[in-house]
Parts: structure tokens; sequence; C-alpha cells
């Protein structure tokens, strides 16, 4: 009876032995499969980082531009401000023997001191 039991247990011990190799070998050939797929994929997958990575450069570039645009636009606005300032200071000077400018300017300089007394207060 013992030899009987030993048998069976050799026998179920063999059995399991089979179907664990057989699993093992079925996973391998996915694993070898799906390793095939993604060597088969990985040119298309490089071109698509390099599409990606030219994209970014391009975008950057072209942010780099834009940058360069608005400082340009900012230094042209602030020279038509100033020329505007000049024309109206020259035409105030020449039209009213400078009279009016010289209050405009007590004028500004009093709302410049008027607006860093509330900065100072509200700091």
């Amino acid at each position: 009876m013992l030899t009987f039991f030993i048998t069976i247990v050799l026998i179920a011990e063999i059995i399991i032995t089979f179907q664990i190799v057989t699993f093992i070998l079925k996973i391998d050939k996915k694993v070898c499969a799906l390793n095939e797929q993604i060597s088969a994929l990985t040119p298309s997958i490089e071109r698509g980082f390099c599409s990606i990575r030219i994209l970014l450069n391009k975008i950057l570039l072209g942010l780099n531009k834009f940058e360069q645009k608005l400082k340009s636009k900012k230094e042209e606005f602030k020279f038509n401000i100033l020329k505007g300032i000049l024309t109206t200071a020259l035409f105030l000077i020449l039209n009213t023997n400078g009279r009016k400018i010289i209050s405009t300017v007590e004028l500004a300089f009093s709302l410049k001191d008027i607006l860093t007394k509330w900065a100072k207060r509200l700091a």
C-alpha cells in the first residue's frame, strides 16, 4: 500500500512538473514574440522621438523669435511714447512761450509726490 501511495505521488509530481515546464515554454514563446514585435517597432519609435524632438526645437525657436519681436516692439513703443512727449513739450513751448509747460511739469511732479505717498501707505 505504501508503494502504491509513493507511486501515485511520484506520478502526480511528474504531471505537475510537465505542466510547469509547458507553462514556462508557452511564456517563453510569448516573450520571444513580444521581443520580435518590439524589435520591429524600434525604428518607428525612434523616428517618433526624433520627430517630437524636432517639433520641440521648432517651438522653442518660435518662442525665441516671439520674445525678440516683443522686445523690439517694446523698444519701438518706448521710442514712440518718448517722441510723443517731446513733440507735445515742443508744441507747448513754442505755442505758449513756456507758461503752460511749467504748470504742466509742476502738476506732474505733484501727482508723482501724491502717488509715492499713497504707495508708502499701502506698503
